[in-house]
């Protein structure tokens, strides 16, 4: 009887140590039907301010964008939290990508508006590339102004079945779109 009390605490323990080493590592190559995103350093997510913390404010400023040029004619501009509350002046022609840190496994998510004459050519959320549970990915914008003007674009990191006043984080951007 003690052998078999034995046998069993040795097969539960191995397999509770099976468990653990399986839950927390992770490969380190893909599969190789998940593309792999890339995140330049500029796009890098950075943390959002827990609800209740106080955030100093400081006035706007006025960026010189790097872009990131393709192929094309188009040139877009990567942002992310860094650019919280700043101007950002940019030819009409160009497009900006928005890029902030979001794990929705928490319950919250960015919710995004933009002003009348900014569109929304994409609104995408990339998941981690990792097999850790809970693991948050980003959120990703990408903007295009319709002509030259002012134009603004919003997010709020909340909840949504609490309303704004669950709100973790806020996220605002003025772009100034200029004539070709």
């Amino acid at each position: 009887m003690r052998m078999s009390f034995v046998c069993g605490a040795l097969c539960c323990t191995l397999v509770v140590a099976a468990l653990l080493i399986a839950g927390c590592t992770e490969s380190t190559s893909p599969p190789a039907s998940t593309p792999v995103p890339t995140v330049s350093p500029a796009m890098t997510p950075a943390a959002t301010v827990p609800a209740g913390t106080p955030v100093a404010t400081t006035q706007p400023q006025t960026m010189t964008p790097t872009p990131a040029t393709s192929g094309n004619s188009v040139t877009t501009i990567p942002v992310n939290s860094t650019s919280n509350g700043d101007i950002l002046t940019i030819p009409a022609s160009d497009r900006v990508l928005v890029t902030l840190a979001e794990n929705p496994t928490t319950g919250y998510s960015w919710n995004a508006t933009v002003s009348k004459g900014l569109s929304v050519v994409s609104d995408t959320y990339v998941a981690p590339n990792t097999t850790l549970i809970g693991a948050g990915g980003y959120h990703e914008w990408l903007l295009a102004p319709d002509g030259p003007g002012t134009y603004t674009f919003k997010a709020v990191y909340m909840r949504p079945w609490e309303g704004a006043s669950s709100a973790a984080g806020t996220f605002s951007l003025v772009i100034e779109a200029t004539p070709k």
